[in-house]
């Protein structure tokens, strides 16, 4: 799998991180998918490449298997490289960033 790199950032696709996820947690699809709470197809066409999951659902399926995430973005405006750390507590409780109501 070919990695792209802009202005020195690395970018990984939603199909990268889930197979990375899986291959280092040696989970099957069904496996992560139960970890995670979401359908065994969502896992599988998030790896082909036949949808684009939000944010808030490649956390919930990072958090399933036991990762964190490290987010980081390049401002178009500073043009700065920035980050953001998400972790297991971020949001708890609010509704917020857990993927249920990402448009």
């Amino acid at each position: 799998m070919a990695e792209r790199r802009r202005e020195g950032a690395l970018l990984t696709t939603a199909a990268q991180i889930l197979v990375r996820i899986r291959a280092e947690r040696e989970l099957s699809m069904s496996s992560l998918a139960v970890l995670a709470g979401v359908p065994t197809s969502t896992i599988s066409r998030i790896e082909s490449g036949q949808i684009e999951p939000t944010f808030g659902m490649i956390r919930r399926i990072a958090l399933g298997a036991g990762y964190h995430l490290h987010l980081q973005y390049y401002d178009l405006f500073s043009g700065k490289l920035e980050d953001d750390v998400v972790g297991v507590g971020a949001a708890e409780g609010t509704g917020e960033g857990d993927g249920e109501d990402d448009p």
